[in-house]
C-alpha cells in the first residue's frame, strides 16, 4: 500500500490552470495534480542542481521519443541521461582531437628526424 501525500492547498490564476489543463494527457501526466507534482520537481532539481546554465535543445519528434521510452525502462531522468551523453560526446571528441595532434606531433618529429639525418649524411 502507498502512503498518501499531504494535501496542500493553493489559489492559482485561472490563466494558469488554463495552460495546466492543456499539458493533462501529455507525458503520463493524468491531471492537474500531476502537473503540477512535475512542476515542482523541475524546480526543485533546477535549484538543487550544480552550478551551470540550462541548455534548451529541441530533440525533434523521433530523439524525444527514443529518450523518453529510454527512461521509462531505465528509470533515469531525462535530464541525467543527456548531461551524461554530453559528457561522453565531449569526452570522446577531446580523445580524438587529442590522438590527432598526438599523431600529427609525432610524424612531425620523425620527418625532423629524417631531414636531419639526410642533411648531416650530406656533409
Amino acid at each position: 500500500m502507498t502512503k498518501q501525500s499531504p494535501l496542500v492547498s493553493i489559489r492559482v490564476p485561472e490563466d494558469y490552470l488554463l495552460e495546466i489543463d492543456q499539458l493533462v494527457g501529455l507525458d503520463g501526466m493524468r491531471n492537474r495534480s500531476d502537473v503540477i507534482r512535475e512542476a515542482i520537481k523541475s524546480m526543485l532539481q533546477r535549484s538543487t542542481d550544480s552550478i551551470g546554465d540550462s541548455v534548451n535543445v529541441n530533440l525533434g519528434p523521433d530523439l524525444t521519443t527514443k529518450l523518453r521510452d529510454y527512461c521509462k525502462i531505465s528509470g533515469e531522468e531525462p535530464d541525467v541521461v543527456l548531461r551524461q551523453s554530453a559528457k561522453e560526446y565531449i569526452k570522446k571528441e577531446i580523445i580524438e582531437v587529442k590522438s590527432v595532434d598526438v599523431l600529427l606531433r609525432e610524424r612531425m618529429d620523425e620527418l625532423k628526424t629524417r631531414f636531419n639525418e639526410d642533411s648531416n649524411d650530406m656533409r
